[in-house]
């Protein structure tokens, strides 16, 4: 893509009922994700390989962690004499029967996009983590009669939520509506259902107009619900993406998507396919490895210092493993510790948490222990936690 014909709106309101307590900080756009990467690297890494350099993030209520996180854009190229990232404060969860907020609302995007000068605008969000190739979706778009393109992977039907969105596909395979998965009628494919991914492809004209209708609408909705109705009043173009895919917008999810990133097969195909991965660098020291230590099919950030034993794990930057402690099937976030002669197994140690000596703390793959952030535990506390004798 030209620089300029495409802008980028990365909404960062997602519901994250269904994650807390990691969320309780941090919107779902900045959780940790593979030892390494923040989950909104993943749309700005698509963005920048598809030389988009025009990009408005909306931030939730707890936007620190996102500016911090994101600071001025150049990790994806994105600190531009015209253009670059633009952040737009909270205004999701506001009053908009007051007038004024409900102008700022729909202000805030119709400037942005005024300015942007551009031909397209692609709309995106973050918990579903993919690589994907925007060029491909634009090229898609261009060739399809619809002025709306919505983004989509066939997935299987026991992968799906009942509540989980998905395309309602008509016979000539355009989307006629988004509905959630236990409402959807529409022709399946060898028994698999298409898994809407909240990317939407729209010309800039087309959007700027259906946001200043629904600004002087009696009844106020939000962009999501006006680019579904979109996409239902123009059977929308759609577009299947057939990468890999993972939608984090519960523990559970968030846990087993990480677990598969330990699969060379998954973390290759994610991170290091045609389009590669940016996040923000960290120049640190390697991690350092005792004698004792022992390290099988983990991945593990810089900074560690590991003289325990990790299996099956994930471990973010600065983590401390000491003497005989025992990390399995568990990621642990940056700046965490385990003490002596501790193990923990199938859990989520939020950052900064600290783990006394000689405790056994075991959760279950289905149902993994999770530890808030800066949470310290020394003794056994709550249910599947047990003192080792």
């Amino acid at each position: 893509m030209r620089k300029g014909d495409l802008a980028a709106i990365i909404d960062l309101n997602e519901p994250d009922d269904q994650i807390q307590p990691l969320t309780a900080a941090r919107p779902i756009g900045t959780l940790p994700f593979a030892g390494r990467y923040r989950l909104i690297d993943f749309p700005l890494s698509s963005l920048d390989h598809a030389n988009v350099r025009s990009v408005a993030i909306f931030l939730p209520k707890s936007g620190r962690s996102v500016t911090d996180h994101i600071r001025s854009g150049s990790t994806w190229n994105m600190d531009q004499i015209t253009g670059g990232i633009f952040t737009y404060p909270y205004m999701a969860g506001r009053d908009h029967e007051d007038p004024k907020l409900r102008a700022r609302y729909f202000d805030d995007y119709l400037q942005f996009l005024r300015k942007s000068s551009a031909q397209y605008t692609i709309i995106m969000g973050t918990q579903n983590v993919a690589n994907v190739d925007v060029d491909a979706i634009v090229a898609y778009h261009q060739a399809g009669e619809s002025p709306v393109t919505a983004v989509y992977k066939n997935l299987p039907e026991e992968a799906m939520k009942p509540e989980d969105l998905t395309l309602d596909m008509t016979e000539l395979g355009t989307a006629s509506s988004v509905v959630p998965a236990s409402g959807n009628r529409g022709h399946l494919k060898e028994g698999k259902i298409p898994a809407f991914m909240d990317i939407y492809l729209i010309g800039t004209i087309d959007l700027i107009d259906l946001l200043t209708d629904a600004s002087e609408a009696p009844t106020f909705k939000r962009l999501p619900q006006i680019l579904r109705e979109a996409v239902l009043e123009n059977n929308a173009n759609a577009f299947e993406y057939t990468g890999f895919l993972a939608k984090l917008n519960t523990t559970q999810r968030y846990f087993d998507a990480n677990m598969s990133m330990l699969e060379d097969q998954n973390y290759q195909a994610l991170l290091y396919s045609a389009n590669s991965i940016e996040t923000k660098n960290k120049n640190e020291i390697p991690t350092f490895y005792s004698t004792e230590s022992k390290v099988t099919n983990s991945l593990l950030g810089t900074g560690d210092f590991i003289e325990g034993t990790v299996d099956n794990s994930i471990l973010f930057r600065n983590v401390h493993i000491h003497r005989d402690a025992v990390v399995d099937h568990s990621i642990v976030m940056q700046g965490s510790k385990l003490g002596t002669g501790s193990s923990v197994k199938y859990a989520i140690l939020d950052k900064g948490v600290v783990i006394g000596p000689n405790l056994a703390l075991e959760g279950t793959p289905e149902e993994p222990l999770v530890f808030s952030k800066n949470q310290k535990v020394f003794q056994p506390d709550g249910q599947g936690v047990t003192a080792r004798a």
